[in-house]
């Protein structure tokens, strides 16, 4: 999975990353649950899951620039291409949907953990608590319903403290940072905002934490009252990040943050029951669509693609992997959602 585009063509100046071929590996696992035989999804996947095991260290971290003739462009990868990797191999572990799959994520997610605690950074350890939620308790904190048994006891010893300890850290991290003007973990929003509240709530739905679930709502609480009070979902836009105080920028709005909701919405209705917030996912999904502040396609159905942002009047022509895989991955969510709803 190329990391970026020039128009609809990968651009190979820039070669790949782990980060987003974890991001396949997810959408790829996704898309087969609604459709078991989609040989463009298996091929992705298992290209994605190979690109995986082939960056990761000895010491189970991972490389994450690697250039078009395949050598390492760093030592060790960004702290959020690692949480991204343990969110796919926790999902993967047990909903990915054959043996050889899941034996392979879960070897990945073994060597991986013990890394977790010590990661720095919001976004990495939002991701990684996403991952251990999913691989711990899939039936309740996982778009898709597992397709294995329990992890091996050490393994699901490892990955309940693991979870226990970093939803605690997000969760008292928000509360200290919070105020009643602007309850968030930082003093401003910036990308991937809707990943922070989500954390949070698939990982009450594994551990039962009324502070960890009360904490999560809060926090979507007030990023849907800034980007998501009405049907148009209207995310931070990337020319600049939306500072406590200041002006917040409208564009170049981008395809993840309508993904990130799409998936917070999935995850309340879980936690909660309301059927008003599968409308709100319905919704930020149809940001894809044109339900935008500029009423454009930023998605198109028929290739699959995505554009890599909505501007003013005009989208960025450039289809690159985040924007697409974001495209995708909503898009399965939310079909995954629909077929659980059916009797």
């Amino acid at each position: 999975m190329a990391q970026f585009a020039r128009g609809r063509e990968p651009d190979m100046e820039f070669g790949y990353c782990v980060d987003d071929n974890a991001r396949a590996f997810l959408a790829a696992i996704l898309a087969l649950r609604v459709k078991e035989d989609f040989d463009d999804a298996q091929l992705v996947g298992d290209t994605a899951l190979r690109f995986l095991e082939f960056a990761q260290r000895p010491d189970g971290q991972f490389h994450n620039l690697v250039d078009a003739d395949r050598s390492f462009q760093d030592d060790i990868g960004s702290p959020d291409s690692f949480g991204r990797t343990v969110w796919a191999c926790g999902v993967a572990a047990r909903c990915a949907p054959t043996e050889d799959w899941r034996a392979r994520s879960q070897r990945l997610l073994e060597k991986s953990l013990p890394h977790i605690a010590t990661l720095h950074g919001l976004r990495p350890r939002a991701y990684a608590v996403l991952g251990l939620a999913a691989v711990l308790d899939p039936l309740k904190a996982s778009l898709v319903s597992p397709l294995a048994g329990p992890l091996p006891n050490h393994l699901h010893d490892e990955a309940q403290k693991l979870l226990e300890n970093q939803a605690q850290r997000l969760s008292d991290e928000f509360r200290q940072h919070a105020t009643t003007d602007w309850p968030w973990w930082e003093d401003q929003l910036s990308w991937g905002n809707a990943r922070l509240p989500e954390a949070l709530l698939r990982a009450a739905i594994v551990l039962g934490d009324p502070a960890v679930r009360e904490n999560g709502f809060k926090a979507l609480e007030f990023l849907a009252a800034v980007t998501h009070p009405e049907p148009v979902f209207r995310p931070i836009g990337n020319a600049g990040w939306y500072k406590k105080g200041g002006e917040r920028p409208l564009y170049d709005q981008q395809p993840i943050e309508a993904c990130c909701m799409v998936d917070v919405w999935l995850a309340a209705q879980q936690l909660s029951g309301e059927k008003h917030h599968h409308q709100k996912a319905l919704e930020a999904f149809s940001w894809f669509l044109g339900l935008n502040t500029d009423n454009l396609m930023i998605a198109d159905p028929k290739s699959g693609g995505c554009y890599d942002g909505l501007m003013p009047g005009t989208v960025n022509q450039n289809m690159g992997a985040e924007s697409t895989l974001s495209y995708v991955h909503a898009h399965a969510a939310l079909a995954i959602a629909a077929k659980k709803k059916q009797p």
